[in-house]
C-alpha cells in the first residue's frame, strides 16, 4: 500500500491562503460561521441540474430537447437543496430562484447556449480523479468531462470567473511563490487545474496521445435585474475561463507551489508565513479571526 499522502486542491489552497486557517479548519476541525450557506446551496443546486442534464444527453440530442430537460429538472432539484428557513425573507429566496433559473436558461439556450455543447459532448460528470507526482498525491472531483475527437475538456462550474487565473495573470503565481504577493484564489485555480489535468491522464478515459484542456465556467457571471409593471425580471449569462495555457507555461511554478503546500500540510507546519502578506490579503475575510493568536496579537499592538 502506498504511503503517499493524497490531498485535495481545496485543502492545498486553504493552506496556501493561510497555514493557520488550514489548521483550524482541517486539523482542529473548528466550526466557522456559515455566512455563505445560501450561495453554497445555490451552487449545489445548479451543479446537480447540470449533472442531471448532461448525464441524460446523447451526442445527437436536439438542443430543444436538452433545454426542455433542463427546465424539467429545475423545480425538484431546487427544492431538494434549498431550505426556505435559511432566507431572511421570501423575496430573497424568490430572487435567488429566478437568478438560478435565468442562468440555467441561458446556459442551455437551444440557439447559442454553451451548455448544449457541454451536454452533447459529456462523457461523465462528477468524475473522481487521483494522481501521484514525485511523491505528491492529489485527488478530487471534476464536474464535467467533455470529449471531442482526441481532446478531453474538463469543466469546473462556478458562480462567476472574476479573478480566476488566466494566461495574462499567471505570472502572479511566481510572485506568490517568491513571497512577493499573496494570490490565494489564482493559486487555488492552479492547484485545481494541475490536479484534474494530471488526474484525468491516470484515468480510464484517457488514451495515449490525447490532448487535455481545463476550464472554469461561471454560470452566473453576469446578472441583471430589470423592473417591470408586474415586479421584476432577472437575466443571466455565463462565461468560460480556460487555464490550459497558464498551466503549460507555468507548470514548474505550479508544482513548486503544490509541493510547498503539500510539505507544509504533511509536516504540520501551520505558522502563517509571511504573515504581513497573509494579514493584508487574507485575514479580513477569515472566519477564525477571533481565535487566531497571530491576528489578535497584531491587532492589540496596533
Amino acid at each position: 500500500m502506498s504511503d503517499v499522502v493524497s490531498v485535495s486542491p481545496t485543502r492545498l489552497a486553504t493552506y496556501a491562503t493561510c497555514p493557520r486557517q488550514y489548521e483550524y479548519s482541517y486539523v482542529q476541525d473548528v466550526s466557522s460561521p456559515d455566512e455563505t450557506k445560501l450561495y453554497l446551496n445555490q451552487g449545489k443546486a445548479y451543479h446537480e441540474m447540470i449533472e442531471r442534464v448532461c448525464d441524460a444527453a446523447a451526442r445527437d440530442d436536439d438542443p430543444a430537447v436538452i433545454y426542455e430537460r433542463a427546465m424539467d429538472v429545475f423545480g425538484d432539484t431546487w427544492a431538494k437543496h434549498i431550505d426556505p428557513d435559511d432566507y431572511a425573507s421570501k423575496a430573497h429566496q424568490e430572487y435567488q430562484r429566478r437568478e438560478t433559473l435565468a442562468g440555467l436558461k441561458s446556459f442551455f439556450d437551444p440557439e447559442d447556449g454553451d451548455g448544449i455543447e457541454h451536454a452533447q459532448h459529456s462523457v461523465t460528470t462528477e468524475k473522481r480523479i487521483q494522481c501521484e507526482r514525485d511523491g505528491i498525491g492529489l485527488h478530487g472531483y471534476t464536474d464535467n468531462v467533455l470529449r471531442d475527437g482526441d481532446t478531453l475538456h474538463l469543466i469546473d462550474y462556478k458562480r462567476n470567473v472574476r479573478g480566476v487565473l488566466g494566461s495574462w495573470s499567471a505570472d502572479r503565481l511566481e510572485e506568490h511563490l517568491n513571497e512577493e504577493a499573496h494570490e490565494a484564489q489564482r493559486v487555488k485555480n492552479a492547484f485545481q487545474t494541475a490536479a484534474y489535468t494530471e488526474g484525468i491522464k491516470d484515468s480510464s478515459l484517457y488514451e495515449p496521445g490525447m490532448s487535455v484542456r481545463f476550464s472554469f465556467y461561471g454560470l452566473l457571471h453576469s446578472t441583471e435585474t430589470q423592473s417591470t409593471p408586474d415586479g421584476y425580471t432577472v437575466t443571466a449569462s455565463g462565461r468560460a475561463r480556460e487555464t490550459t495555457e497558464a498551466y503549460e507555461e507555468y507548470y514548474d511554478t505550479i508544482w513548486d507551489l503544490i509541493g510547498a503546500a503539500h510539505e507544509g500540510i504533511t509536516t504540520e507546519r501551520f505558522a502563517p508565513d509571511p504573515f504581513d502578506l497573509i494579514q493584508a490579503e487574507a485575514c479580513e475575510d477569515c472566519d477564525y479571526q477571533s481565535m487566531c493568536a497571530e491576528y489578535i496579537t497584531t491587532e492589540v499592538q496596533q
